[in-house]
């Protein structure tokens, strides 16, 4: 997936994964209303464009670590923007056959989209542990990770997963973190299932 928004900087606290190791697997699904627009050529009248509202469901695997940088900015523990929801939408949006665009003009907000982040427990402690390579002993890397974890299910990006590796991580490492909030996203989450 292209982004239109990059950041190539890195922090003190994420070097490049091992480019032999597989991505984990995490899928981005997005949800909404769009316009779609097609050429009309009715014969003796000039071409015209029309727009269609149609409902969308979209879904990408995110296959490396410059996609998963594109998609949240890795800095976002320090200055709280997760994502640019709208340009993750466009991009995913420029990526279909045919032409559509979101009703909303906004980089930051989608109002009538929804987005999340999918994988398993292991996908999201692989992401954390593994790819962004945190730099400290385990327990730290673990606690770093869960904090990560935590604010992206804050922002209703990851999905049940994200919290499940999180409890992983606290049970495993017996980090001083209360594992409630994510016992409660795992109950949310699967209410009904």
């Amino acid at each position: 997936m292209a982004s239109k928004t990059t950041n190539s900087g890195q922090t003190g606290e994420q070097a490049e994964p091992n480019e032999s190791q597989s991505f984990p697997e995490l899928t981005v699904q997005a949800e909404g209303t769009a316009d779609r627009l097609r050429r009309v050529n009715e014969t003796g009248k000039a071409d015209c464009l029309e727009t269609i509202e149609v409902e969308l469901a979209v879904e990408h695997d995110i296959d490396s670590y410059d996609e998963w940088r594109n998609l949240v900015d890795p800095e976002y523990i320090k200055h709280g923007r997760t994502v640019e929801k709208g340009t993750v939408i466009d991009d995913l949006l420029d990526g279909l056959e045919g032409h559509y665009r979101r009703q909303s003009s906004s980089s930051y907000e989608a109002p009538d989209w929804n987005l999340t982040v999918t994988g398993s427990a292991t996908a999201w402690r692989r992401l954390f542990i593994e790819c962004t390579q945190l730099r400290g002993s385990d327990s730290d890397r673990a606690d770093k990770a869960a904090i990560r974890l935590k604010q992206l299910l804050a922002t209703d990006l990851a999905d049940t997963g994200a919290a499940l590796a999180a409890l992983e991580l606290i049970d495993q490492h017996d980090l001083d973190k209360s594992p409630d909030p994510f016992i409660k996203e795992v109950a949310d989450g699967t209410d009904g299932e």
